[in-house]
């Protein structure tokens, strides 16, 4: 898969519950989908991911990937990120996040093998 990240992503939150630890979609607040994703465009197939923790910050905090996006609905792949899949409330923040397997990614592609570094690069925010 391919991380896809964002700079202009906007914090939403659920629009409904997440009731069950195998749900495989979630609702963001209505109108906020395209800000979370901030630009980002995601292949068919399951091949690109963004990156989310839900209920940021919480003893409840789960990291999810976003695997598909309609509007406000998104298909999402549980308990990421050595998280687990909990229930969530309604009104839970959602925030794009960045973590070490998006980083893992980043490192293969560069030495374009999983066993390369990174030494000598310094990434810088603009």
């Amino acid at each position: 898969m391919t991380s896809k990240f964002s700079s202009t992503s906007v914090a939403t939150t659920l629009q409904n519950a997440i009731t069950t630890t195998g749900a495989t979609s979630m609702v963001v607040s209505t109108g906020t989908g395209t800000a979370l994703m901030g630009g980002v465009t995601l292949a068919s197939g399951n091949v690109d991911v963004f990156t989310v923790a839900i209920d940021v910050d919480t003893i409840n905090e789960e990291v999810v990937f976003i695997t598909n996006q309609t509007s406000d609905t998104m298909t999402i792949v549980r308990g990421r990120a050595g998280t687990s899949a909990v229930t969530h409330t309604a009104g839970a923040s959602v925030k794009h996040v960045l973590t070490s397997y998006d980083l893992t990614n980043f490192e293969d592609g560069l030495t374009g093998s999983s066993g390369g570094t990174l030494s000598g690069l310094l990434l810088m925010g603009g």
